[in-house]
């Protein structure tokens, strides 16, 4: 169900839409709504769903700057079945990349599937969250992808600056030609290095964006190096092996219930994500 609010008469990305195996297999619905805020355009998609004669079981909570990895369609497949009518809320976690792809502020916990009813509704014009879950939530110790912070200085203030027109509770942002690289460079206390790999889904775009990009990148790459003292550094690295021992306890809590191994084996014979 794809609520088309781009003010278009016919988006770009429509195209796109219609050559995908949702639409091969009858299962892509496009409704065109004018853009008011982020909570009325989920609510508008989640009004398509009602007229479904079968809406879904569970739906995947996915933005547009995250990406999962290979372990997504197991999730989907063995994980989803196996939990009960009590289960609302299925949580894994995510890595937010700041400034270039080789940063990281935290690993932070993410709703990532939440089990449909017609009841659910969506508030908050910005960073909108979902109210009308019945049930509890369980986590797994699996991580995905966040980029939404890894833009050009001025791309980044535009962003900011339309999240504070639609009621974000925050100081009001710079203007987008006042921004510079400072707006990263002020957190570099707050960051760290990213030391495993990038998901396979990205990997070709990341390849293109940073050779796009390539100076802008390495001199902000560098900038944040130096920036960063020896304190910084340790407790840096205190916090992401806290953060790592809290994802890697989910395992004690489920033994069993989550096996990254399996999760990125082959698909059995005739099954598809």
């Amino acid at each position: 169900m794809v609520n088309d609010n781009s003010g278009e008469e016919r988006s770009a990305n429509v195209a796109t839409l219609e050559s995908s195996a949702f639409a091969a297999r009858g299962a892509l619905r496009v409704r065109r709504n004018p853009f008011v805020d982020f909570a009325d355009m989920r609510n508008r998609a989640f009004a398509g769903l009602r007229e479904l004669s079968a809406p879904p079981d569970w739906v995947l909570f996915l933005d547009a700057d995250e990406v999962h990895g290979p372990e997504l369609p197991y999730i989907a497949r063995e994980i989803l079945p196996r939990l009960g009518p009590d289960v609302a809320q299925l949580d894994g976690y995510t890595y937010h990349f700041f400034g270039t792809f080789g940063w990281i502020t935290d690993i932070a916990r993410r709703m990532m599937f939440f089990r449909y009813s017609p009841r659910l509704r969506w508030t908050d014009p910005v960073h909108e969250k979902l109210v009308g879950l019945a049930g509890k939530t369980v986590v797994i110790p699996y991580v995905y992808y966040h980029y939404g912070n890894v833009l050009p200085p001025r791309m980044l203030a535009e962003k900011h600056l339309r999240y504070f027109a639609l009621g974000n509770k925050v100081p009001r942002p710079p203007d987008a030609d006042q921004a510079d690289a400072e707006v990263y460079l002020a957190k570099a206390d707050d960051v760290r290095p990213f030391r495993g790999l990038h998901p396979p889904a990205a990997r070709a775009a990341l390849a293109e964006l940073e050779s796009t990009y390539a100076g802008d990148l390495a001199g902000l790459d560098a900038a944040l190096r130096a920036r960063r003292n020896f304190k910084a550094t340790l407790v840096s690295t205190f916090r992401a092996a806290n953060e790592s021992l809290r994802v890697n306890l989910r395992h004690a809590e489920r033994p069993g219930f989550f096996s990254p191994r399996s999760a990125t084996g082959p698909l059995p014979s005739g099954s598809k994500p």
